[in-house]
């Protein structure tokens, strides 16, 4: 379901992405394996976007050039580039929302 981000595939990944979401994340942390059910309900009525995840401890530059401080962060790629992001829990719809509104 989800595609693997590291610090040398991201920026080609996000470039050709027409839209998708980045979860930055760590494997032990409980809040970033809620927001791995949030993204799966969520893609259940978006099913054209991509999904990604991106360990925070594997992969911490490719966090820092992404800008992202803190797990769980997720990351909107629209048109190959970020067009939001939030960091913190939310829900399918809250996440809906923030998708749907990116540019």
């Amino acid at each position: 379901m989800y595609t693997q981000l590291t610090t040398d595939n991201f920026r080609e990944t996000i470039a050709r992405t027409e839209q998708g979401i980045v979860l930055c994340s760590k494997k032990l942390c409980p809040h970033c394996k809620n927001m791995e059910k949030v993204i799966e309900k969520f893609s259940t009525q978006h099913q054209q976007a991509a999904l990604f995840k991106l360990d925070s401890e594997e992969d911490p530059q490719a966090m820092a050039d992404l800008g992202a401080e803190r797990v769980p962060t997720i990351l909107i790629i629209k048109k190959g580039a970020v067009a939001a992001s939030k960091t913190g829990l939310m829900n399918p719809r809250e996440l809906a929302t923030l998708f749907d509104s990116a540019k």
